[in-house]
């Protein structure tokens, strides 16, 4: 029985990293960190521009992870307006997702929260988990990653806040009704802390894609 569920679970394996892992480039430069994170990890990627995300076929994909950009939803009703256009494909995507900073704030919209501005972090702050879960695995308590934003999220009940800080009092989200998560930080220039945390959205992944 043993034997079977191994080679079940390694053909699960072998299947989802089959499959792509797609990064949505929301302008950041941050980007080429990601692909080299998720790289080393094993699962190949496609990297496509928000532009391009509404038209994009993602049915088929391991999952989608959502980049920080230098865009704030807060400069205008327009400019929240316009971004906003640009996230119409999250409405209907029902794969794993990740988003970071503006890709988290974008998840959160979508699901009735609300976006605010506030003071600047642009360093390594510690974040505060506030329950047990997959994404905050293998960390230690309280664990550092580099802030690099202006805005934050006041939370809907369709979501569950999963981490604060000092600062933000929404650091990292759950969307109840779908299998999607938000970050405000960046662990793509976290280090290890980063890593950690981007193997076990993949690896949680893995387990949803087959």
């Amino acid at each position: 029985m043993e034997r079977h569920s191994m080679q079940t679970t390694n053909s699960i394996n072998e299947h989802s990293h089959n499959k792509k892992v797609i990064i949505i480039d929301c302008g950041s430069s941050k980007v080429s960190e990601l692909v080299t994170l998720i790289g080393d990890s094993g699962h190949p990627t496609t990297t496509i521009k928000l532009v391009e995300s509404n038209l994009f076929p993602f049915e088929q994909s391991h999952s989608v992870i959502i980049s920080g950009g230098p865009h704030l939803f807060t400069d205008s009703p327009d400019k929240h307006q316009s971004l906003m256009a640009q996230f119409e494909f999250l409405k209907n995507l029902e794969i794993p997702t990740l988003g970071i900073c503006l890709g988290h704030q974008a998840l959160a919209i979508i699901h009735g929260g609300r976006v605010y501005r506030d003071i600047e972090r642009r360093e390594f702050e510690p974040v505060r988990t506030l329950h047990k879960h997959f994404l905050f695995e293998n960390l230690p308590a309280n664990p550092a990653f580099s802030e690099d934003h202006c805005e934050g999220i006041w939370p809907s009940k369709k979501m569950k806040v999963l981490a604060d800080s000092e600062f933000y009092e929404t650091e990292a989200i759950e969307i109840l009704s779908r299998p999607m998560f938000g970050v405000q930080f960046h662990p793509e220039t976290s280090g290890e802390t980063g890593r950690v945390l981007i193997n076990n959205f993949l690896s949680w992944a893995d387990q949803q894609s087959y």
